[in-house]
């Protein structure tokens, strides 16, 4: 990719306000993907007990 393809990419995401941008992603369904799994993983370290599977 060229630098100022890669600049002018980085601007756009700036102007749409994301959060992050990745201009070689092609599909931005993985990136979101990613992210609710990663939300959804944060939410489920916060138990007080271990998970079921680690107990007898």
């Amino acid at each position: 990719m060229e630098v100022a393809d890669l600049v002018d990419a980085a601007l756009v995401g700036f102007d749409r306000k994301e959060k992050v941008t990745i201009p070689p992603l092609q599909d931005e369904k993985l990136w979101t993907d990613h992210e609710a799994t990663r939300i959804g993983l944060l939410t489920n370290f916060a138990h007080s007990t271990p998970g079921a599977r680690y107990t007898r």
